[in-house]
């Protein structure tokens, strides 16, 4: 089959239709994705850079998720430490009311005691997250990273709030676990009674000054408790409120970082709606003139006629 020639003219306009059917189709891709580069064929050194901070974005996105479950492993150790506080505050208003009850009110208010103190160990070992306990033993650390970095973290000691740590001596000392008894629902060696509440002899003036006393030991033992209680506390909330700030920080770096991948890559809507309504009239015009072309070479066949 022979080659068909085109003139001058024709080759010139059909070249420049192709030229700007393939615009229009660059345009439209970018209407559609909102992409100018979406490969590494539109603008290599754009899409690869882009693609390097996407990629920061990410890693700093699951670093994120590892701050946030980090501020709810403390914030469970906070709403822990305060219902501690909430319990062994009744311990005290325990030891207050037993001051004015009769020998049986005493038993009674005994019992409690060591319900109460039943109790404040059992918080304590259910106060995990996700298998971490940071109430029941010195050894158990929280570390959260940053960032790649290794030096980019914080870690969180925990702390011994076990019966045998929780309760101090009006000296802030830990009482022993071998001091720790329970005998006829008495918490003996912790609050610093010798026998059962019941057992004191109110009617008896030494007696009851005896019982006053280590009242007031109990009362001081337990104060002193709250006071280490709330100062652990302290430094768990102020682990949170340093999570929540870098997990703000994390977020509005990666929004940054996010931002600048767009800046590279990301089509102005916009203008590219208004390319394609020039490149559609272009390509209008290029048709008419492809045939005004086409008109030009039928005007040499009437010769012929």
């Amino acid at each position: 089959m022979a080659d068909i020639t085109l003139s001058t003219a024709i080759r010139s306009n059909l070249l420049s239709l192709q030229s700007t059917a393939n615009f229009i189709d660059r345009t439209q891709g970018r209407l559609s994705t909102g992409l100018k580069v979406a490969g590494p064929t539109d603008d290599a050194v754009k899409f690869f850079q882009a693609k390097s901070l996407n990629n920061r974005a990410i890693d700093l996105g699951n670093r994120k998720a590892g701050i946030d479950q980090g501020i709810s492993a403390l914030e469970t150790a906070l709403k822990a430490a305060d219902a501690l506080e909430d319990l062994t505050g009744q311990m005290k208003g325990v030891v207050d009311s037993a001051r004015s009850g009769d020998s049986t009110q005493r038993a009674e208010f005994a019992t409690q005691l060591k319900e109460l103190a039943l109790q404040l160990e059992k918080l304590v070992n259910d106060a995990s997250y996700q298998g971490l306990n940071l109430l029941n033993s010195t050894a158990s650390k929280l570390s959260v990273r940053f960032s790649d970095k290794a030096t980019s973290k914080l870690d969180v000691d925990g702390v011994d709030f076990q019966a045998s740590a929780y309760f101090l001596n009006t000296a802030g000392g830990a009482v022993a676990a071998t001091s720790i008894s329970i005998i006829g629902g008495v918490v003996s060696g912790v609050l610093g009674f010798d026998a059962l509440l019941s057992a004191y002899n109110f009617d008896d003036a030494s007696a009851l000054a005896s019982f006053n006393a280590r009242a007031d030991v109990a009362i001081s033992r337990l104060d002193e408790t709250i006071s280490n209680l709330q100062s652990k506390a302290a430094t768990l909330a102020t682990n949170v409120a340093i999570l929540q700030v870098r997990s703000d920080f994390t977020a509005e770096y990666i929004g940054v970082l996010e931002s600048g991948a767009g800046k590279l890559t990301v089509a102005d809507l916009n203008e590219e709606g208004v390319n394609l309504l020039a490149l559609q009239t272009r390509q209008q015009l290029g048709i008419q003139a492809l045939s005004f072309a086409g008109q030009a070479e039928q005007s040499i066949l009437g010769l012929f006629r």
